[in-house]
């Protein structure tokens, strides 16, 4: 018998109507609020404005700070954190994409510590307070608008870390798909392939038991963002592929495909390594991993894993000998995410060169004991050896 415990407190309202219940939300916990942004896109588009007259328009008091990366820096969670600290905000607003929530997640708890945010993000200090959060995504992409986690970067040692507080888990979380039309094709695609690595790096292609059901929820997000990505580019008003890609994007990380098996995540930290060195945007070196990594550790013992996932997701045929049908699935992923999606295919035109390939493997094993550890444990020389065969 499996056991386990499942909650996950974040209230969504998912529409195009919702939007008006934010200032009774933010009212519960008072009337001032911090609202954190990127490089001002919903500016530009118009979601800010209308968040910001919602709010506004109840009577709440709006301190706004934009700028955040797409890898999001610490020193951008300290900037927000001294505007939420010398107008005592009551709430962070996090109006953006996935890095957007990840630094405001660091932001409810930085409030109450006046020295540097990466003492909180290494938690070499401790922080039990924190304000609310509440979410508002603008793209689907890894779920940080349902989960506890946040990632963080620091160019200066060189790291990327993906701390979990009960307080980064946000209080509520408002989706409307609408808001994600003006995204750009790219940022689609790099999205798209983040959700689905959490989908199979993450909880699917691993070695411990799961229950059935999981499993078969897993095949139908995947199936499901696999057929709505390449539509949601090609059709920014197509309805039904947005609404289904961001209601996927908010249940891969929200607990309900952890139940009944362990999680891994061998190509999030290889990213990881990558990451501590250039300048990639996270779903996009997954993206360029995941094939690669699937034909490095495809044997007799993986296939028949990859093999159902290329027939449940990828309208591989059935009934071919395992290994034919596996790298059919190899295949017909490599289609999908370089020709359907449209990324690029190889690292070095990404800018990473040859010449680093072991300090990043390095860097990718380092939290892990200099092993990581998915379908089958992969070494710093095969970390190095999988970055090789992407260049």
């Amino acid at each position: 018998m499996i056991n386990y415990t499942y909650y996950n407190p974040t209230r969504i309202y998912f529409g195009d109507k919702q939007l008006a219940n934010l200032p009774e939300e933010v009212k519960k916990y008072g009337d001032k609020v911090l609202l954190l942004y990127g490089g001002g896109s919903v500016k530009k588009n118009g979601v800010f404005d209308e968040v910001e007259g919602v709010l506004k328009a109840a009577g709440i008091q709006v301190f706004e700070c934009g700028g955040v990366e797409p890898n999001p820096l610490y020193t951008s969670v300290n900037r927000a954190a001294k505007v939420c600290r010398e107008n005592d905000c009551d709430v962070v607003v996090a109006l953006g994409g996935g890095s957007v929530i990840d630094a405001a997640k660091v932001v409810t708890k930085a409030k109450f510590y006046e020295g540097d945010s990466w003492d909180l993000i290494t938690k070499s200090v401790e922080e039990e307070r924190g304000i609310p959060l509440i979410a508002i995504p603008t793209i689907a992409s890894a779920g940080a608008e349902n989960d506890a986690w946040a990632v963080i970067s620091n160019p200066e040692t060189q790291e990327k870390l993906d701390p979990w507080d009960v307080k980064y888990q946000p209080t509520v979380t408002f989706i409307n798909p609408a808001f994600t039309k003006s995204v750009p094709d790219y940022q689609i695609a790099v999205g798209a392939a983040d959700i689905l690595s959490h989908i199979t790096d993450i909880r699917y292609f691993i070695n411990e038991h799961k229950i059935a059901v999981v499993n078969e929820m897993m095949e139908a997000m995947a199936r499901n963002i696999i057929k709505y990505a390449p539509i949601a580019m090609q059709d920014p008003e197509d309805e039904e592929a947005r609404m289904n890609m961001s209601w996927i994007a908010a249940m891969i990380t929200g607990g309900v495909m952890d139940q009944g098996g362990m999680t891994d995540m061998v190509l999030h930290m290889a990213e990881y390594g990558i990451a501590a060195f250039y300048e990639i945007p996270h779903g996009h070196g997954i993206g360029i991993m995941m094939p690669r990594w699937m034909q490095y550790v495809l044997n007799e013992k993986t296939a028949p894993m990859f093999y159902r996932f290329g027939v449940e997701c990828l309208e591989v045929e059935a009934g071919l000998p395992a290994m034919d049908g596996a790298q059919k699935t190899i295949d017909a992923l490599s289609d999908w995410l370089f020709n359907k999606l449209g990324l690029e295919s190889h690292l070095a035109a990404m800018g990473v060169e040859e010449k680093m390939l072991h300090a990043m493997a390095v860097k990718a094993t380092e939290r892990c004991g200099g092993k990581l550890h998915s379908i089958t444990d992969l070494s710093v020389e095969d970390i190095e050896n999988i970055y090789r065969a992407c260049l």
